[in-house]
């Protein structure tokens, strides 16, 4: 239901040490999410995992700078809360997944976890690097990366959770 929702997702932000950060705070989790559901349009990944990786895939970040255990650490803290997550088995596995190699995955295989990641990594032009089309999964994100065409993602208008 849309109360539990919203009940976890204040309880991520709660417990999340750099929720209030500029790089890796509530403000980069939203930019995730609209990027991550711009892109579901184009593919057949599974949008409930993408939004919740959005939420997740940072939230247990230590501090701003090269932290690369954030992301096995976003993966214990979701199995702790599991019940919270309104996601079945395999979903669930996607995201765990997702949020735990998001750091160190090159390619994924999986179009949802690849999704997951092509969110994430077209938003790192926030910390002054340039997404680079060689890292990408999907074709629209690939496309984006390569014309540097972020303005269809800034103009993208959605219903976000977070």
């Amino acid at each position: 239901s849309q109360e539990m929702m919203k009940e976890l997702i204040n309880k991520v932000v709660a417990e999340a040490k750099l929720a209030n950060s500029s790089i890796h705070g509530v403000s980069h989790w939203k930019t995730v999410e609209r990027n991550g559901v711009y892109l579901c349009q184009f593919n057949a990944a599974d949008i409930e995992v993408v939004r919740l990786f959005a939420l997740f895939h940072d939230s247990k970040r230590e501090n701003d700078h090269r932290d690369l255990e954030h992301g096995p650490r976003a993966e214990i803290y979701l199995r702790t809360i599991s019940k919270l997550v309104p996601l079945n088995p395999d979903q669930f596995e996607n995201l765990c997944i997702a949020c735990r190699t998001h750091t160190v995955g090159k390619v994924a295989e999986n179009i949802t976890i690849g999704t997951c990641w092509d969110s994430d990594r077209l938003d790192i032009g926030r910390v002054g690097i340039k997404p680079h089309e060689k890292f990408m999964t999907n074709e629209e994100a690939q496309r984006i990366a390569r014309e540097e065409d972020f303005q269809i993602l800034d103009d993208f208008a959605f219903e976000g959770i977070i």
